[in-house]
């Protein structure tokens, strides 16, 4: 898999990768205690698709904390919802990463050493 630096990409798992996320308040500057299961389809370093059975109760902007593991290191954003979309029984939901260069780099690191590793022969 080639990637060229200034290029966007998005990595598509064959497998959705499990993660968690909880919702941030910006009135009161918390972050929620309890943690929600969702799948990640699609992820680049400017965003990512989830899925979730339930319906997150929130408006367009809403920050959440994701957290995920991805070759056995973990991986803890925030980020904004951009759009949601139902079908059948499952929520998707685009997320907008806020996060740094340096974050970014090491997250592009891992998705290649995930690509790699599945990559189908």
């Amino acid at each position: 898999m080639k990637f060229k630096r200034q290029e966007a990409f998005r990595y598509q798992f064959g497998q959705p990768l499990p993660c968690t996320f909880r919702l941030v308040h910006d009135d009161e500057k918390y972050i929620e205690i309890e943690e929600k299961n969702a799948h990640i389809h699609d992820i680049s370093p400017r965003g990512m698709k989830l899925e979730t059975p339930a319906r997150i109760p929130c408006e367009r902007g809403q920050e959440i904390e994701i957290i995920f593991t991805l070759n056995d290191v973990e991986f803890c954003f925030l980020g904004k919802i951009v759009w949601e979309r139902p079908f059948a029984r499952m929520h998707y939901y685009g997320v907008r990463l806020l996060i740094s260069n340096e974050q970014g780099e090491k997250l592009i690191s891992e998705i290649k050493r995930h690509a790699a590793l599945h990559r189908k022969r």
